[in-house]
């Protein structure tokens, strides 16, 4: 995923994560899918930042084409058995 230019939300900082840890992700192996709650033009990313912490960030595609990171905290569980599990085929 090619980010030129990603704004981030005040939320994106509540779990303690930095704008570098959504740029490590996008630099290694992560998972991309469509917001799991429907939103339309939401996606949500799985992956790790360089310090091996398990990611979940969600952002939402603006009609400029940027990106806006609202989310970002370390995966639950159930997300990291996913992760590891669709990484593996």
């Amino acid at each position: 995923m090619a980010v030129a230019n990603a704004v981030f939300a005040d939320s994106a900082f509540t779990h303690g994560y930095r704008e570098e840890d959504f740029y490590e992700l996008l630099a290694g192996r992560y998972l991309k899918d469509r917001s799991r709650r429907g939103f339309e033009a939401v996606y949500e990313l799985l992956g790790r930042n360089f310090a091996g912490d398990y990611l979940h960030i969600v952002y939402r595609v603006l009609p400029d084409a940027r990106v806006r990171v609202f989310h970002m905290a370390r995966m639950t569980d159930t997300q990291k058995r996913l992760y590891q599990k669709r990484l593996q085929r």
